[in-house]
C-alpha cells in the first residue's frame, strides 16, 4: 500500500506568517512543529498546499529555510496558489496536489485548521485532519 501523502496548510496551521508591507517576511513555527514533522517523515511523504498572494517560489523557500522547515517538505509536492496561478477555493488545487503527489486522493490527507478548505479537500477525495497533531489518528486510520 503507498504511503499517505500529508499536504500541510501553512499560516494558521503550522505557524503564524509574519507580513511587513504586504510582503511575506517569515513564519513563527507553533512549537510542537518540527517534532511532529520529524515523526510524520518516517511514514509519509509531506508537502505543502498554501495560499501564498503574490509571494515568489524563492521567497516561499527562502522563508520554509528561514522557519528550518524547507527539508521536511518534497519539493515535488510543495503547492503554492502564488505560483500554481489558482488557489484553495478552487477544488482543481487539490486536484493538482494528488495529481502531483501521484497516488489516489484516499493516500493524501490534506491538514488545515480552515473547515472550507477541509471541505473542499473532502469533496476532491482527500482525508482530511484540523489539526497537524490529529493527522496521526487519520493515518492510523488510513491503515
Amino acid at each position: 500500500m503507498t504511503a499517505p501523502i500529508i499536504f500541510f496548510d501553512i499560516g494558521n496551521t503550522l505557524g503564524i506568517a509574519r507580513v511587513a508591507n504586504g510582503e511575506l517576511k517569515g513564519i513563527e513555527l507553533f512549537p510542537f512543529v518540527p517534532e511532529i514533522l520529524t515523526r510524520l517523515r518516517s511514514q509519509c511523504r509531506l508537502g505543502l498546499l498554501s495560499n501564498t498572494g503574490t509571494e515568489t517560489l524563492a521567497t516561499m523557500k527562502s522563508v520554509l529555510t528561514a522557519a528550518g522547515i524547507a527539508s521536511f517538505f518534497d519539493p515535488s509536492i510543495q503547492l503554492f496558489s502564488s505560483v500554481e496561478g489558482i488557489d484553495k477555493t478552487n477544488i482543481e488545487f487539490f486536484r493538482l496536489a494528488v495529481q502531483r503527489a501521484g497516488a489516489a486522493a484516499s493516500r493524501c490527507v490534506y491538514v488545515s485548521e480552515d473547515d472550507a478548505e477541509r471541505a473542499m479537500a473532502r469533496n476532491a477525495g482527500m482525508e482530511v485532519s484540523f489539526h497537524p497533531l490529529h493527522v496521526f489518528h487519520v493515518i492510523k486510520s488510513m491503515a
